[in-house]
């Protein structure tokens, strides 16, 4: 597959480059800051703002997915609100096969799943982040491109764990406490995403195996 990841710098993005690449994608890594990007084969580095339509668009000429994995400063509370219609908008024009979006567990949809302290970790530190999320995901269902959402629980450095669960948000009730995922296993997860266009529409949760109940 042809993969783009948007913010490649990242925590995420940089190990869903990894990850992508070590599985023998053509990955291109589209970011602000290019020189922040390790050359390496099979990786194309192309310079561009996440809100750039037409540098995005050329950059994702022929891609089979773009994963975009950017947040907003904690100030700004319509950076993705500016910025995915945007990214929706190239992918159209570059005729690329379906968009993966990171988001997080605690916005949108996922909210009310949450437990109490989750909640108030969540409002108290991320809230607008959290809220400039939930508004900007809201124009992808009438969007008409294909689309998976993956909400993460609390991240974590660390190796891949042997197993997770990744379930349909409307399959989960509660996911309680504040349980944590290395980053390496959301890559995955992502990649796997980026060639599964049977979860075209879906809302997903990537949590522990035990860090979720169902509904």
């Amino acid at each position: 597959m042809k993969i783009v990841v948007i913010g490649a710098t990242g925590n995420v993005g940089s190990h869903v480059l990894d990850e992508a690449l070590a599985q023998g994608h053509e990955v291109v890594a589209f970011a602000r800051r290019p020189e922040a990007v390790a050359a390496r084969s099979g990786l194309t580095i192309a310079k561009g703002d996440a809100g750039d339509t037409a540098a995005l668009a050329a950059a994702a000429s022929g891609a089979d997915a773009v994963i975009v994995a950017i947040n907003g400063a904690l100030k700004d509370a319509t950076f993705l609100q500016r910025t995915l219609p945007n990214i929706v908008e190239a992918i159209r024009r570059a005729k690329a096969g379906r968009l993966v979006l990171v988001s997080a567990f605690g916005s949108g949809d996922s909210s009310p799943k949450a437990s109490g302290p989750a909640r108030l970790f969540y409002r108290g530190l991320l809230g607008t982040i959290f809220d400039d999320k939930a508004a900007s995901e809201t124009i992808l269902p009438g969007s008409g491109i294909d689309y998976t959402i993956l909400y993460p629980v609390l991240l974590k450095k660390g190796p891949a764990l042997p197993d997770v669960a990744v379930m349909p948000l409307a399959q989960v009730g509660k996911v309680p406490g504040l349980p944590r995922v290395p980053y390496a296993n959301v890559a995955k997860t992502l990649v796997k995403l980026a060639g599964d266009p049977s979860q075209s529409g879906a809302e997903l949760l990537i949590t522990t195996p035990q860090g979720w109940k169902a509904a």
